[in-house]
């Protein structure tokens, strides 16, 4: 029988490429987990952005309630309905 030896140089080159394989890895699941991390705080973002909105939503539907701009007419802008006398109407 004849007993196969293997090169120095094969072991050697395949012992380089499994380490460059082993460290393409571990910089992809790197990648991978920062991006997860960066995705997971977007949505944290998203999440606090809607909240926010309706909120804002809520507050602008209380501003422009039509008692509320009327108060402000008449308090700020010291506006009155029109009298009988002051109405003028404009016939086409």
């Amino acid at each position: 029988m004849i007993k196969q030896r293997f090169s120095p140089w094969a072991f050697s080159l395949g012992v380089v490429v499994l380490a460059i394989i082993s460290i393409l890895v571990v910089v992809q699941v790197y990648d991978f987990r920062k991006d997860f991390s960066h995705l997971q705080a977007l949505k944290k973002d998203e999440v606090n952005y809607e909240v926010k909105w309706g909120q804002l939503l809520l507050e602008q539907s209380a501003l422009t309630q039509p008692s509320r701009l009327e108060q402000a007419a008449i308090k700020d802008l010291h506006m009155h309905s029109p009298t009988q006398d002051e109405l003028i109407i404009v016939k086409p």
